[in-house]
Parts: structure tokens; sequence; C-alpha cells
């Protein structure tokens, strides 16, 4: 789907949308936040036919054989939406298949939360400390009011899986529910949209970089420091910006966030700045500016198409 241009009228807008609909030639029309209306075209095969057809139209937008194309086609979208509700009861609904179906079951999302739930159960136990020093980013040592760690040499002496374990450590019940009610959400949708392979690549890409943006120093005042941080919630926050960037800038997205769900996390997003809170802002900020850079780039490979 491609914009051939915009139309500042709506009433003309629809006008020549009917007209095209009426040539066989399918297409969406949008409302701009600037006022105008653009004209999106589904098939790429008849772009150029499209475009030469607006030129006509904005030289003569009165012509006759505009109007008259209107009742060709609403008679088109009606034979369009029985065709539709016919294939609708023909077609079994997706997420009513067996579990046993890859498409209806985002099986990764839910693996992910029975692996922080297990851990988090085993955190709880004798094994706790040892299992959360192996998961963090880098071993450490209380000493009284101060945490003391050897960098990240853990890391480069290869121990890698420590850029992305720290996601899977949750510090308490509140903390691991509200992450896991918002990991089924969004990683659901986004296991369903585009496949398990691509949510693995983004949790660990966006794990890693919102573990490293909380562990750096450079705004140690804001954002905290150190290794003794855990949670999913940077992941989370990756997941809804990815979804709606994605959503905003590509008209009928195939995955996107309402607002209001944007805005509530947003809200919880500029609470847990405020200083009593000992919540790991850094995996937040980190993982929300990860997810919105990974949205944006995917929003424009996908209008070049």
């Amino acid at each position: 789907m491609r914009s051939i241009g915009e139309i500042n009228s709506e009433e003309q807008a629809k006008r020549f949308g009917d007209y095209l609909l009426a040539n066989k030639i399918p297409c969406d029309i949008e409302d701009e936040e600037d006022g105008t209306w653009s004209i999106w075209i589904h098939d790429d095969d008849q772009i150029e036919e499209a475009e030469a057809e607006l030129e006509k139209f904005n030289r003569e937008p009165k012509d006759s054989r505009y109007k008259n194309a209107e009742a060709k086609a609403e008679k088109i979208r009606r034979e369009n939406e029985k065709a539709d509700k016919e294939s609708a009861r023909r077609q079994v609904e997706v997420r009513t298949q067996t579990w046993n179906s890859s498409e209806s079951t985002p099986h990764l999302t839910y693996a992910l939360i029975v692996a922080c739930v297990g851990v988090f159960i085993a955190l709880q136990t004798d094994m706790g400390d040892s299992l959360k020093q192996t998961l963090s980013i880098s071993t450490y040592e209380i000493d009284g009011n101060s945490v003391k760690w050897p960098g990240l040499n853990d890391i480069t002496q290869g121990e890698w899986w420590r850029l992305v374990t720290p996601i899977i450590i949750h510090l308490g019940w509140l903390h691991i529910a509200f992450n896991m009610m918002w990991l089924h959400q969004l990683g659901r949708m986004f296991e369903h949209t585009h496949g398990a392979l691509k949510l693995i690549v983004f949790i660990i890409v966006t794990g890693i970089l919102s573990n490293l943006f909380q562990y750096a120093d450079f705004a140690s005042g804001l954002f905290g420091r150190g290794p003794t941080f855990g949670g999913m919630s940077g992941v989370v926050y990756a997941l809804a910006g990815y979804c709606w960037i994605r959503g905003r800038l590509i008209p009928f997205s195939d995955i996107e966030l309402p607002p209001d769900t944007m805005k509530f996390l947003m809200i919880w997003f500029a609470i847990c700045f405020l200083p009593f809170l000992p919540i790991a802002n850094g995996g937040h900020t980190g993982g929300l500016l990860a997810g919105l850079a990974i949205g944006w780039i995917s929003a424009q490979v996908t209008l070049r198409e």
C-alpha cells in the first residue's frame, strides 16, 4: 500500500476514491493531521495509473464522471461486503484453533512468562542468592549501604548470558505481576503479527540495550547504576514503543497500541522517577528508546516496500 498524494477536501477525496474503486483500483482515504486527505493505493502495480487519474481529477474535480462513479462504487462495496461475510463463514477463526496450532498460540510469549515465574519462585528458596548472582549483569558484594562489583569482567571473560538474563529476574510480587501482565498482552500481539523468531531477536536486542542503559553510570543520579537490577520492564517498554510508533506511522497498521494504553504506560513511566521508588528507570528509558527506534526503522522499510 502506498500514498499517491493528498486532496484538501474530504468530499472531493471520497469522490475520487469512489471513482478509483469504480475503475477497479482499490484504495483507502486517510485523514491527516494537517486537514488533508491522503489517497492510499492497495496494489503497487496500479500506482502509476492512479497517479495519472489524480492529476486529471485535480484539473477537473467537478467533471460528471466522478459524480457518476458514486453509485457504481457503492454497489462494489456491497458486493465486497457480501463476499467477505461468505468467506468468513467458511473460514475457521484463528483464535479458535487447537492448542497445537503455532499460529493461534504465542508459545514463546508463554515460555518467557513461565521462565520468569520459575526464576522468581527459585529466588525465594535457599538457592536464591546464588541464582541471582549467576543471572545478574555482574557478580557483586553488598557492604553495608554500598555495592561493590568488578565491572563487566564476568561478561568479558565469557559469561555472555549476563547481558540478557537480568530481564528474567524479578524482585517482588507486584514487580513480576505487572511485567507479566504487559508481556502477555504486548508479547502475544508481537508474536501473532511477526512470529516467534522475530520476537526472540527483538527481546534479546532490547533486553541487552535496556540492561546496559541501566548499568551505565552516565546519569547515575537520575537512573541509578550497578548490577543489582532486574526485570522485564525494559523489554515491555520496548514492545510498547515499537507497537505505538509503528501504528502511528503506518495507516491501517498490522500492529498498534491504543493511545489510552500508551498514555497509561507513560504516566507510570513518569511516576517511577519519584525519588522514593527504587525502580530501574534506566532500563525503562533504554528499552523505550530502543523500541521506538526499531519501530521507526521497521515502519520506514514497510512504507518503501
